[in-house]
């Protein structure tokens, strides 16, 4: 038997080694390669996951958009008979929405629901003396807001104009025109995010803060918060007919006075009586007519929406939402609620009130902060307000109950206040329904028109998520859909999802 030679044999065994090695180095390769791509696709998966879910958050947040405007066209005169259930945790496919409203520190507004614009100061129509009403305003930035929006390029004591927005390093000129939107503000000097949004310490949106009549509480609650729910550029008041509004002061109008109160009475003789002893008296505002006639609340109610007063000459004069002239303060120019000037509706005089009103403040919505602003109220005034408007029943558009509220002290604010609203604002907050996504915005919609119209729309979702976070995190371990799914089946009737 023939043996092979020794150094054939040790190379026979160096070659089966190298193959192993390359071998093991091939397969720890190819494990290295199916590891990144491994890793490689799992980011993928996730990234697909997550694009998905944000289109099923943004898919959800435009069919809120709509649940909206199907409410105003279905329910809009009886929405406060809609509980919260209507606009929390409500099922769009696997998803939810909420509809959120601002925190006003009074427990007896809801947390969810819808926003009546009429509820807020129009920074269009307040005047210096208004906006200086707002938590932490200051007299120049109150000046700066006049001067931004009205028509000249004059400075007010403390306002600036294009002299000081063309000096800045990234120069541009004052507009010298009405605000399009609340957001608009940031242009004007002196206003800060922190005074606009508040300083970041305000608590989730869902919750309620509690009472805040007063003190430091109250404070807080304007800090954390700001101006921005407080404002709007949108609210606009037409009377109920469509029409123009009966100038009280215009005894040419007489007629249509007689006939208006025959209808909304039902009643000759009490309509001929009001009528006949108005004689050749002259009126301040509504108000003033409520308490000369000697008007019952209710009387009120049922034509408030219909009357008002204008001067008759021609010559402007008696200070409405929207004229212009005087201020009450010293070398102020007033553009709105408490200037001097203007016509009764749109500054301008004349027996002819203009079909819609801008700026009017509804008295049956608005929070704390916003009726402190109107003409010659102070704290206790504001209290009751709104101790009676809690009497008042759900829904209620009467203005009657100020007068007895206030007394004679209602007298003058005939001018600035409403009982209802034709625009709504909405902050909708959608989620997919794994809480991998979100899609937070907020529209406005007019339904002054024969349909509801979206005016305004804002994407708000880089503000963050706005409740708590406990509730993203119910859904993303799956908690929190069975239980709302159910609640939500259970819910009573009412507009149609």
């Amino acid at each position: 038997m023939m043996r092979r030679p020794v150094n054939q044999c040790r190379r026979g065994r160096g070659r089966r080694g190298a193959i192993l090695i390359v071998t093991m180095f091939v397969v720890f390769t190819l494990a290295s390669l199916v590891l990144v791509m491994c890793g490689s696709m799992s980011v993928e998966a996730g990234a697909a996951a997550n694009m998905a879910a944000s289109l099923q958050a943004s898919a959800v947040e435009r069919g809120a958009e709509q649940y909206v405007i199907g409410i105003l066209t279905e329910q809009k005169d009886t929405l406060s008979d809609l509980t919260e259930d209507y606009f929390a945790a409500v099922p769009v496919g696997d998803g939810f929405f909420w509809i959120l409203r601002p925190d006003y520190g009074d427990p007896n507004l809801p947390v969810f629901g819808l926003t009546e614009e009429a509820g807020k100061l129009n920074i269009n129509t307040a005047d210096y003396d208004a906006l200086m009403k707002l938590p932490n305003m200051t007299d120049d930035v109150a000046a700066a807001i006049v001067d931004w929006r009205d028509a000249d390029s004059t400075i007010s004591p403390g306002g600036a104009e294009s002299e000081y927005y063309g000096s800045l390093p990234d120069p541009y000129n004052c507009k010298n025109a009405p605000f399009e939107s609340v957001e608009e503000l940031l242009l004007v000097r002196g206003v800060t995010r922190d005074l606009l949004y508040g300083n970041g310490t305000a608590s989730p949106l869902g919750t309620q803060s509690g009472s805040v009549s007063g003190g430091q509480a109250s404070a807080d609650l304007q800090t954390a918060n700001g101006w921005y729910n407080l404002l709007t550029c949108y609210s606009s008041d037409s009377p109920a007919s469509g029409g123009q509004r009966i100038n009280l002061n215009d005894r040419n109008s007489r007629q249509k006075l007689q006939d208006l109160l025959e209808q909304q009475l039902d009643n000759k003789g009490r309509a001929d009586a009001i009528v006949n002893g108005m004689g050749r008296a002259t009126y301040i505002d509504v108000f003033d007519f409520y308490f000369q006639a000697q008007l019952k609340p209710d009387e009120l109610s049922k034509i408030y929406d219909s009357i008002t007063v204008a001067p008759t000459d021609g010559a402007g004069g008696g200070g409405a939402p929207t004229g212009g002239g005087g201020g009450t303060t010293p070398g102020r120019t007033g553009t709105g609620s408490t200037g001097g000037g203007g016509g009764a509706a749109a500054g301008g005089g004349g027996a002819a009130a203009s079909n819609a009103t801008k700026g009017l403040i509804n008295v049956n919505t608005a929070p704390r902060d916003v009726l402190l602003t109107l003409p010659g109220l102070e704290d206790a005034d504001v209290d009751k307000l709104i101790s009676a408007r809690q009497g008042s029943a759900a829904g209620d558009t009467s203005v009657g109950w100020v007068a007895d509220a206030l007394d004679k002290k209602a007298i003058g604010l005939g001018k600035y206040i409403t009982g209802k609203t034709s625009q709504f604002s909405a902050d909708i907050l959608a989620v997919s329904g794994n809480g991998r996504a979100f899609k937070r915005c907020r529209i406005v919609v007019n339904t002054s028109g024969s349909t509801p119209q979206i005016v305004y729309r804002r994407d708000l979702t880089e503000r963050g998520w706005p409740m708590d976070p406990e509730i993203l995190a119910q859904l993303r371990t799956g908690q929190a859909q069975g239980t709302w799914a159910g609640a939500r089946s259970a819910m009573p009737g009412g507009f149609n999802r």
